[in-house]
């Protein structure tokens, strides 16, 4: 509906302009300054459409305007919405043409708008030390720039140093954070800058919980939403809400967090904020482990899957990463030609001076001075090409990397629908001639019954690889929330046995698929063999770590066995081939009437300490 009315707005302001048009350059220049300022409001309230409108009330002027600068102007807004939309690249590039420009002209004023502006895209793409470069720079040369733009580059840099001091626990940097953030507030309070405010006392909360002063961080965070409703900010104060929730389900204060996550992603499912909706996502499928709702864990596991592969575009930080890259290029040649021309300045007021005099050595000097400007051109030509030819070598493996991807996808959908969809009806067709056939006997009933057994099986662990296979990268709570699932379709199946769970992972580890994959096997196994031989009472499941390494176990009180002899069969065997693999250690010890241990030891190489 805002969409509707704000493309209804955008028609009658066409229809204005174009009646207009006898609307003089002053007066163009003065609508353009005034649309232009409402373009940036709604960019700091993050309203996309509205933003829209203005800049197509902006391009409209343009014809009407002598002075090309009010091109770039627009292209700072321009590159703005094109940020909001997450085209992060093309963003890029418009920006960086226009500051290019402002910075030749010596207009700093909108060069560090541009900047700023710029600082963003960083931002987007998960390049924090060069956003916070940037808005330092700002604040280096805040003389160029109004109060609310030194301002906004203040608060950037504290947030990014919330960031950096909870990934490297720097209670240094946390604190700084928290200096500056409280310069801004005072700054905002002044101005009555709501959606700042909101933004500011939501940030700040985040330095106080790092910092473990928890007394402080709700009613920091209820700072935060009475200021975004002042703002009548509905991202900010959602922002505010996970935090809310985040904080109660860590204080296990369950039905404060399910109210504050609920209302946060009520909030951004309206206003369509996909990243944002993301991270509500990911607070409330913690709160669904924490309170053992598995299923539906499960199941929002699988809905930001779904929103994630929507989201993602490969060239989103692959473009950021090439328009850095030119702009670096852009400036070097650009400092190359301004020697260059420095050069050639200075050898032709040499030449003036002593042609009469020294016609022949001049002559030779010129012949020389032109020879190594040649020599500087060819040295040139030859780092543009081996650049070019870097950048296609990358362009090609991204493309490899992506028609692999396809192809694993298609696989994956090719598995899911035609060979899953053929077991299942190979079911449905056993158990038809199961019970169609009365006077058939026991034995080929049972024999029906053990190949329906094996075909289910067989759709679960189909099911599990393309699990795998869509995953570049299995985190240890995919491992453990698989697991889980693992161990209650066992409860189903055996109702005699007791089954416990426990963890004590505290590092974010994360697999490759293979190694994810042939962990989850071998755990699948080992209860497979419990249930199927031992008899037991209780089947234990621990994940534990010590020293770099995931120790994984499953423990069983049932009959055991005297593993010298009995020779290993295949199930046993298949384990140890996994574990081989993948560079794990396998440790089996039984005996008779005491029960069976299975410890898979893995070395940690990518653990987040």
């Amino acid at each position: 509906m805002k969409l509707i009315i704000c493309t209804f707005l955008l028609f009658l302001s066409t229809l204005v302009v174009a009646q207009k048009a006898e609307l003089s350059e002053a007066e163009a220049i003065s609508l353009f300054e005034r649309y232009e300022q409402k373009g940036e409001d709604f960019n700091r309230k993050r309203e996309l459409d509205s933003m829209k409108v203005y800049l197509a009330k902006l391009d409209a002027l343009l014809p009407k305007i002598q002075d090309s600068s009010y091109i770039y102007r627009a292209d700072l807004i321009r590159g703005a919405v094109l940020s909001r939309k997450t085209q992060t690249d093309r963003a890029l590039e418009v920006l960086l043409k226009a500051t290019e420009f402002f910075r030749l002209q010596e207009d700093y004023k909108n060069y560090y708008r541009g900047r700023f502006k710029i600082a963003y895209c960083y931002y987007y793409a998960n390049q924090r030390e060069d956003t916070k470069e940037v808005m330092l720079e700002i604040l280096e040369n805040k003389q160029y720039v109004d109060e609310d733009l030194a301002t906004r580059a203040l608060e950037k840099v504290g947030a990014i140093n919330i960031e950096l001091g909870m990934h490297q626990k720097n209670p240094e940097l946390l604190k700084d954070a928290i200096k500056r953030i409280s310069n801004a507030i005072t700054i905002n309070r002044k101005n009555n800058k709501y959606t700042e405010l909101a933004s500011n006392y939501g940030l700040i909360a985040e330095g106080y919980n790092q910092l473990k002063e928890l007394d402080k961080v709700v009613q920091l965070l209820d700072s935060s939403i009475y200021f975004a409703k002042k703002a009548d900010n509905l991202p900010e104060e959602g922002f505010a809400l996970i935090k809310k929730g985040k904080l109660y389900t860590d204080q296990k204060k369950y039905d404060q967090a399910t109210s504050s996550l609920s209302k946060a992603v009520k909030i951004y499912k309206d206003t369509d904020d996909i990243p944002l909706l993301l991270y509500a996502y990911g607070e409330q499928k913690k709160l669904f482990q924490k309170t053992q709702q598995y299923k539906a864990a499960s199941e929002l596991g699988d809905e930001i899957y779904t929103l994630a592969i929507t989201q993602y575009n490969k060239r989103f930080a692959d473009g950021v990463s090439e328009m850095r890259t030119k702009y670096k290029t852009a400036e070097k040649e650009r400092e190359i030609l301004e020697q260059r021309a420095e050069i050639a300045e200075k050898g032709l007021l040499l030449q003036e001076r002593k042609y009469q005099i020294y016609g022949a050595l001049s002559l030779a000097l010129l012949f020389c001075f032109l020879g190594y400007l040649f020599y500087n051109q060819q040295k040139l030509k030859n780092r543009q090409l081996v650049k070019e030819n870097k950048l296609k070598v990358a362009l090609k493996e991204i493309e490899i990397q992506n028609k692999l991807q396809e192809q694993r996808l298609r696989i994956s959908r090719d598995l899911h629908d035609n060979i899953g969809a053929q077991l299942s009806f190979i079911i449905s067709s056993i158990d038809n001639l199961k019970y169609a056939s009365k006077d058939t006997s026991n034995e080929f009933k049972d024999k029906l019954s053990y190949i329906s057994e094996f075909t289910l099986s067989t759709i679960d662990q189909l099911r599990d690889t393309i699990w795998a296979m869509n995953k570049d990268e299995i985190s240890i709570t995919d491992l453990q929330s698989r697991t889980l699932a693992f161990i209650e379709k066992a409860k189903v199946a055996k109702q005699t046995v007791k089954f416990e769970f426990d963890s004590a992972i505290k590092t974010p580890i994360v697999f490759t698929a293979v190694e994810g994959m042939h962990l989850f096997r071998v755990i699948q196994e080992a209860i497979n063999n419990a249930l199927k031989y031992a008899t037991p009472k209780t089947v234990k499941v621990n994940f534990s770590e010590k020293e770099n390494t995931l120790i994984l176990a499953v423990i069983d009180d049932g009959i055991g066995f005297e593993k010298e002899a009995v020779q290993l069969g295949n199930g046993l065997y298949n384990m140890q081939k996994r574990m081989d693999e993948i560079n794990a250690h396998i440790s089996i010890n039984s005996k008779p009437s005491e029960g069976t241990e299975i410890t898979v030891k893995f070395k940690i190489l990518n653990a987040n300490l």
